[in-house]
Parts: structure tokens; sequence; C-alpha cells
């Protein structure tokens, strides 16, 4: 991450290709006696209908960019699971979209539309307007 922070707050961000790690509920799901197919059958419902998993972490916007990153539960849990750096001049579009409990902010660029979700996506949504060149 680099540049001056100007907003930082816990979000989500959808992942398309985001992989639990083999074994990564196992323990706790040993330990209870659990099985884990059907947490797996919920997670592959979510990825169908999502097109990927949102992973909770943290969503910062700097003079020259918007990072997210992931937590640390998210990362020990996910294989390869890297933050995304989004060079602000690469951000086409900013909209916001529907949600249940949380919106859902758009985050457009020539290829990909980057999306993130947070309590206060409207403010947060406003200042990443407000910092595009």
């Amino acid at each position: 991450m680099s540049g001056r922070v100007i907003a930082s707050k816990a979000a989500n961000y959808l992942v398309e290709d985001a992989a639990l790690r083999d074994g990564a509920l196992g323990p706790a799901f040993d330990l209870l006696d659990i099985s884990t197919k059907p947490v797996e059958q919920v997670l592959a419902t979510f990825r169908q209908h999502y097109n990927g998993l949102w992973v909770g972490g943290r969503a910062t916007l700097t003079d020259t960019e918007v990072t997210l990153a992931p937590n640390a539960l998210n990362r020990s849990i996910h294989e390869e699971l890297n933050a995304i750096e989004l060079p602000l001049a690469m951000i086409t579009s900013v909209e916001v979209e529907f949600g249940w409990l949380t919106k859902i902010i758009a985050l457009g660029t020539p290829t990909h539309v980057v999306k993130l979700r947070c309590f206060g996506a409207h403010k947060l949504a406003g200042r990443i307007r407000a910092q595009l060149p």
C-alpha cells in the first residue's frame, strides 16, 4: 500500500477463486466430531451464486489506490489469498449496489469489476470518487 491514507474500514470483498486450504476446517470440526461436508456444500452454493466468496478484511483508500486486504483468519484458512491493490488511475466507475445488510461498492476497471461490501458504503464510495484522477 502506498500513499496517504484517506479512509480505512472493515469490509468484505468478493474473491472469484477463493479456496479453503485442505483441512482448514478439520481441527475444529474433528474436535466437535462434526462433518465438514455441510459447510463445504454451503460454500459451494455461495461460490456459484456470487461467482466467488466474500472474504473478510479491510478496505483502505489512499491518495493513489484502493487496497483490499484479507484479515488474519481468512489468510489462515484460504490458499494463496492476497491483497488486491487497485490504482485509482485504473478505476473507471464507482457504483453502489443493493445489499441486504451492507451495500456493495462496485469498482469498475477496463477489464474487471471489483466488489466490496461494508457499512457506510455510500460515504466510502463518495470518498473514492473524490480521489479519482
